[in-house]
């Protein structure tokens, strides 16, 4: 794999073309799709995410079955932020296999697509080998609502990174880092609650948070401070 970094401004003809416009306006037009049918509003979003107990009422209250706006919802969440990653590449100049722009936020979307199949794969098979299948349901139900406020504000920030020139983009990049950081504390400490309410082992909880929180933030941490360092 080859990688190159440079820090520098996000190129202006990227930014105005066609394609970016799209990535850009298909999170907005799908979360006015789903707030148009369905009271899910974004204000609900963050109190699952940040109240405890209200997201435990949520997921006790949560209708069965196929629920398509919360797919959109999932595929606003994975369009904008694959955008995000793709501004951020674009910023420090980073480019996996040499890719062009297009193809590297569908190289985006399917790293991400990945992750989120695997990581609901080993949640389930955490769940039946402990048998504590409905606590780890309840833990993806939040974290799927943490990816889809992410998605939600990264839908936000993706528009003022690329059309709020008066301001440095790194600022906001920077300031996205920051949400996301804070959102996904918040879903470690969920897990904590959701282990602690339950009465659960706390073996399989510190071997979760190991496995899929804390190894992988690491390696991220570490390989971005050694290459924008």
């Amino acid at each position: 794999m080859h990688i190159r970094i440079e820090g520098e401004a996000l190129a202006y003809d990227v930014l105005r073309s066609e394609w970016i416009f799209v990535l850009l306006i298909i999170p907005v037009l799908l979360y006015m799709f789903v707030s148009m049918y369905e009271k899910y509003s974004f204000v609900r979003i963050i109190k699952i995410v940040f109240s405890n107990k209200f997201a435990h009422t949520s997921f006790r209250n949560v209708n069965q079955g196929v629920q398509i706006f919360q797919m959109l919802l999932g595929l606003l969440s994975f369009i904008s932020i694959s955008t995000f990653i793709l501004l951020t590449e674009l910023h420090f100049n980073i480019l996996f296999f040499d890719l062009e722009p297009i193809a590297l936020w569908i190289f985006n979307l399917a790293l991400i697509s990945l992750v989120v199949g695997l990581r609901f794969i080993i949640i389930n098979i955490v769940g039946f080998i402990s048998n504590t299948k409905e606590t780890f349901k309840e833990y993806f139900f939040n974290i799927s609502r943490s990816y889809k406020l992410i998605g939600i504000l990264m839908m936000i920030m993706n528009f003022i990174i690329v059309y709020l020139v008066i301001v440095p983009d790194i600022w906001f990049i920077y300031l996205s880092f920051l949400l996301i950081a804070i959102i996904m504390i918040f879903r470690v400490i969920r897990l904590m609650y959701i282990f602690l309410l339950n009465r659960l082992s706390l073996y399989y909880m510190i071997l979760y948070l190991c496995a899929l929180e804390i190894f992988p933030a690491l390696i991220v941490i570490r390989y971005l401070s050694g290459q924008l360092g």
